[in-house]
């Protein structure tokens, strides 16, 4: 009785943990849009225009931009200590690059949580040039560079 007991909570395991893989695989399928090889990996802020205005990071301050095979996540940094962070969903159609924060911390992500928000795209060399107006007609101009292995 117990060998049938171990034998039947193995077989319900393994057959959770093959729905979860298929579960995973149908979102990807899905979507008609497929990741972008070009944009996975990590990026760093290297020049910024917020609502037509150049942005001056003070020293210390840094942002990085993780792209994943479905999700991004972004994280903004003052002397080594997180003081923003959200990510969530992207989706890239052509030279359209749209992203939804779904999960945060900060005053930012409060004021975007949930809202898509879409891009113009392109990648050229290692920088990720990155534009486009949000809700209010704030419009965001950014360049990412690519952060290399050490």
């Amino acid at each position: 009785m117990k060998r049938t007991m171990i034998t039947g909570l193995l077989f319900l395991a393994s057959v959770g943990t093959f729905l979860s893989l298929c579960s995973a695989a149908n979102v990807l399928m899905k979507t008609d849009t497929k990741p972008t090889p070009e944009l996975l990996g990590t990026w760093k802020l290297v020049q910024a225009k917020y609502g037509g205005k150049e942005a001056v990071m003070p020293r210390g301050h840094i942002e990085y931009k993780h792209v994943t095979p479905v999700h991004y996540m972004l994280a903004s940094t003052n002397d080594g200590n997180l003081v923003a962070a959200w990510g969530g969903p992207y989706t890239v159609k052509g030279d359209k690059y749209e992203e939804t924060a779904e999960y945060g911390m900060s005053e930012i992500f409060t004021n975007i949580k949930g809202k898509p928000h879409t891009f113009t795209w392109k990648v050229v060399g290692n920088k990720w040039f990155h534009s486009g107006t949000v809700e209010n007609g704030f419009t965001i101009e950014e360049v990412w560079e690519r952060v290399e292995k050490q």
